[in-house]
């Protein structure tokens, strides 16, 4: 696999199970899962854990906390567009926006400026 599926996920779970200084095996037995399985998973190897590990993961390293695990794991999904039914204008817009996220080539300014005009519709 080329890409990591949940790398943030992964780096956040191990920034604070390392800070906590508890070992990855403890961790995860804390979890019932394998060290290996949980070390992919810190890995980005692996996609976030499913939310019913929260719990004891949260347990086994109190820092960790329930809002940014959920944060994560959107981040983590991949986002799918159907533009078949959109009206041409949200079509184009569509379009185009994935067409430089692809590219990556949108300037700091440029993205601040979306992210203001197109804010958060899910708060």
């Amino acid at each position: 696999m080329s890409k990591t599926v949940g790398h943030e996920f992964g780096r956040y779970i191990r920034a604070e199970r390392v800070a906590a200084d508890i070992s990855l095996r403890k961790a995860a037995k804390a979890l019932n899962v394998s060290a290996v399985y949980l070390g992919e998973v810190e890995r980005g190897v692996r996609p976030p854990l499913k939310e019913d590990h929260w719990d004891a993961l949260i347990r086994a390293i109190p820092t960790i906390d329930r809002d940014t695990l959920e944060r994560l794991t959107v981040k983590s999904r991949p986002v799918q567009l159907d533009l078949r039914d959109a009206p041409p204008q949200y079509q184009d817009l569509g379009l185009a926006l994935a067409r430089r996220i692809d590219k990556k080539n949108i300037s700091t300014d440029e993205l601040e400026k979306l992210i203001r005009i197109l804010g958060d519709q899910n708060e």
